[in-house]
Order: C-alpha cells, then structure tokens, then sequence
C-alpha cells in the first residue's frame, strides 16, 4: 500500500474498536458475575431476556474443530486478516472504514473469550452469550454484543459496497 494512514484516522480506528472491545468485555462480565449459567432474566415480556450461557463453537453453536486452541487460533488470523483489510481501506470512504471497525470490535471481544477458553483461565467453556430475542416458544440463537457488531459492521460494509457501486455507475 502507497498510501501513508495518518495518525489521527488510525486513532479514530482505535478508539472505535477499543469502544467496541470494552462494551463487549463488560457486559459478559455483569452477566457473569449476576446471572448464573444456564438462569434466564426476563428483561422485555417475552420479546427480550438474558440468559447466559457459553458457546465453545464459532456461531449457532457450531464447532467444526472441536479443539477450541485451534478456534482461538483461526479466530486470530481472521482478526488479522481484517485488520489489514481495514488498513487497506484508507481511501475507502468512512463508512466502509467505520464498518470494519465494528467487525474488528466483534472479533477481538469473542477473540477474548476464545482465548481464556482455550487456555483454561478464569473457567471459561466459551464465549458468553446472553442476548436472548424472540416470542413465547420462538427463541433465536442466544448471542451478544460482540456478534452484534460483527453483524452490523458485515451490513454496513455491504451497504456501502453497493453504495459505493452504484455512485460508479452514475458516473
């Protein structure tokens, strides 16, 4: 890449995924210490609750691997994968570059909780989730925030992919 990133673009990108990371670590942290696992907390009728419970998979509770040093260790390429492909996107408009940051946010706070998984540390069986959404008997995958943001930011990039597609085309 020619193009030099200036400082004040990348301290924005930190400080956003720094937000990210923190919000993520901080409520599986409450909903550790006030909710004990597998305890359901009804927040909004039976629209909303929060149950924790943990996932050793990737998502949905999947788990190609089975050995959760090698999921740390995938996520963490993936991280890093994204990483340069934000650094990439200095010439990318804010949008797309706001939209990464969101994926990365995501991506290192389950990269946390894969790590002391992996590495049997503070009696982590996998990443917390909590956030319980649904109706009376349909419920959807319980996930948290960190998914949330991997979630957003992947609609947002491609928002702005299209965005960004269709102003080519008005030229």
């Amino acid at each position: 890449m020619n193009v030099k990133i200036n400082n004040k673009l990348k301290k924005n990108w930190l400080i956003l995924i720094l937000l990210l990371v923190v919000s993520d670590q901080l409520s599986k942290i409450l909903v550790q210490y006030f909710i004990p696992i597998k305890t359901s907390v009804k927040v909004i009728s039976d629209i909303l609750f929060f149950t924790h419970i943990t996932n050793d998979g990737i998502s949905f509770g999947w788990n190609p691997f089975s050995n959760s040093i090698v999921l740390f260790f995938i996520s963490l390429i993936a991280c890093f994968f994204i990483v340069k492909v934000l650094f990439d996107s200095a010439n990318e408009t804010k949008l797309n570059q706001t939209s990464l940051c969101f994926i990365i946010g995501g991506a290192i706070g389950n990269l946390i909780d894969r790590f002391f998984t992996a590495f049997n540390l503070f009696d982590y069986t996998g990443v917390v989730d909590f956030i319980d959404v649904g109706t009376n008997e349909y419920r959807f995958y319980i996930f948290n925030f960190a998914d949330s943001f991997i979630t957003i930011g992947i609609i947002i990039y491609i928002y702005s992919f299209i965005l960004l597609s269709i102003s080519k085309n008005d030229k």
